[in-house]
């Protein structure tokens, strides 16, 4: 890892801002101090600015009435507000877009481990105890007399300048077990390790089973936030590596296939974004389906059920297996494939599904074959899959067609005449249509 400069100056480190951020804070301490508040920068926002990464949300704590203070920073800068009191925090989008949460110092008790936590008013101290890891319990104030000043009570930084993740107390792991996956995305994002008691503390935390009692949506967003990270290849392995896989199934294995299917993945994402640059595929939700692609569909519907994914999700994680196995092995034939026949195989299917379909192909090294599925995808997704036909259901009723099911076969024929070039004009596709709608079904 690359080693941190020293801070030269107490403002230093917030000169790692753009310009534009820099004033909002001032603006924010200036606003706390009329209101005698102390207020600070907390959280990931001031471990990025030491590791000179980009952060483009901002997390603020005050000491006081945080939802308050929220309501008066919208009403200042004309901001959309989402207030959450049972957390005391409240979420601002700016007209820029950019998002702030501003929230109440606070400590946090757990009823029972796994559960969300109680919370109540607390010092800053208290409030970065509570945190994960101490690279993330730093502070940096923003009242206008200690601007810059860095509240670093638990070793954050110097943590940081060794590339260690440590937990704040010993039942981290154990009060909220989403922290495990927390640990395991850090070490991999920034090439950092466990410290030593960490690592047995998350040992012995993995080997319970406490991840099972989290809600469907916790566990969701901390798997997607996994593999949203740029090469969720080394977390996946971390997660076989301490057998956290069984809570997405008992009976989901990550081997060979998987792991080349991963490794065959970003090639397929970069052609993708070659092909459709305006339409951006869900990444974390692709590398699931591929986690997934060798589990039998029982095991796939299990997972959907436990993450409990939205319908669009689920929908596209349907598609791991065989629904994409199959036109992958007919979009691999050598010899003419007629246009219509790729379409009746891909209409239909989610963007997240080509792509695995692509990766597939990739990943069973078919050199000539990916060729093929290339061309064939391409003009898919670039041409074909947008054709449209001038003959309607309107239409088909003029020529003295009664509706009913005859109407899509008719329909479907043309759309498939269209792409095969049968017909090439309107004046041909009602030809077509007449001739099909007087012959018998």
């Amino acid at each position: 890892m690359r080693a941190m400069s020293r801070l030269s100056s107490k403002e230093n480190v917030l000169r790692r801002l753009r310009p534009k951020r820099r004033k909002l804070l001032r603006e924010l301490g200036a606003l706390a101090d009329g209101r005698g508040m102390p207020i600070y920068l907390v959280g990931g926002v001031v471990r990025d600015l030491f590791l000179r990464r980009e952060n483009w949300d901002l997390d603020i704590a005050v000491e006081g009435d945080g939802i308050a203070f929220a309501r008066l920073v919208a009403d200042r800068y004309r901001a959309g507000l989402a207030v959450f009191e049972r957390f005391a925090t409240a979420r601002l989008v700016l007209p820029d877009g950019l998002k702030l949460d501003i929230a109440s110092t606070r400590r946090e008790s757990y009823a029972e481990p796994a559960a969300l936590p109680a919370v109540a008013p607390a010092s800053l101290k208290e409030d970065l105890h509570r945190r994960d890891f101490t690279i993330n319990a730093m502070a940096v104030q923003l009242n206008a007399a200690q601007f810059g000043r860095l509240h670093d009570p638990f070793g954050g930084r110097r943590d940081l300048a060794a590339g260690s993740i440590r937990v704040l107390h010993e039942d981290s792991f154990l009060d909220d077990p989403t922290r495990i996956f927390r640990a395991i995305r850090f070490a991999q994002r920034f090439g950092f390790v466990l410290e030593r008691k960490t690592q047995t503390l998350l040992r012995r935390a993995a080997a319970t089973n406490q991840i099972e009692r989290l809600s469907g949506p916790r566990l969701c967003n901390e798997v997607l936030s996994l593999l949203a990270e740029r090469e969720p290849a080394g977390s996946i392995a971390s997660l076989v590596r301490l057998k956290l896989l069984r809570f997405l199934h008992p009976r989901l294995r990550y081997g060979g296939r998987a792991r080349r299917l991963l490794a065959a993945l970003p090639q397929a994402l970069a052609w993708w974004r070659r092909q459709c640059p305006d339409r951006p595929v869900d990444r974390p939700l692709l590398y699931l389906m591929a986690l997934l692609s060798t589990g039998s569909p029982a095991v796939v519907r299990a997972v959907e059920r436990r993450l409990q994914l939205s319908s669009v999700q689920a929908e596209a994680v349907a598609c791991a297996g065989d629904r994409t196995g199959r036109p992958a092995r007919v979009l691999c034939r050598p010899g003419d494939l007629r246009p219509s026949r790729v379409y009746r195989l891909l209409i239909g299917l989610p963007d997240e599904a080509l792509v695995l379909m692509l990766a597939k192909v990739q990943a069973a090294q078919q050199g000539a074959a990916g060729r093929r599925v290339r061309r064939r995808l391409g003009r898919f997704v670039k041409r074909d899959r947008h054709v449209a036909i001038s003959v309607n259901g309107d239409d088909l009723k003029q020529i003295g067609l009664a509706p009913g099911p005859r109407f899509k076969e008719i329909l479907d024929r043309l759309v498939d005449a269209r792409l095969d070039g049968a017909v090439k004009t309107e004046a041909q596709e009602r030809d077509l249509a007449r001739e099909m709608a007087a012959s018998r079904p």
